[in-house]
């Protein structure tokens, strides 16, 4: 997904929190877990310059792979998905 420039950073953070917060749970990933991995991209997404970021998720044997960039600039996690 990308984040417009344009909308209001508080608009931009909370639809990324909900989000990821939703695309973990979905995962089975919750708890304090989840929040360390929303508190993270929260923190790598004030490190990166103003402007439009794109976030992308990506799930692959049994891991889910979270990143996000802008202007060149890239961050990414990954965590262990919970065997169902």
């Amino acid at each position: 997904m990308t984040l417009d420039a344009r909308a209001p950073h508080h608009e931009v953070v909370a639809m990324m929190t909900d989000v990821l917060r939703r695309v973990l749970a979905h995962a089975g990933l919750g708890g304090g877990a989840a929040e360390q991995l929303v508190d993270q991209l929260l923190m790598a997404r004030e490190a990166l310059p103003a402007g439009a970021c794109t976030l992308k998720f990506a799930a692959h044997a049994g891991e889910l792979q979270i990143a996000l960039s802008q202007a060149g600039r890239d961050w990414h996690t990954s965590c262990p998905l919970p065997i169902r």
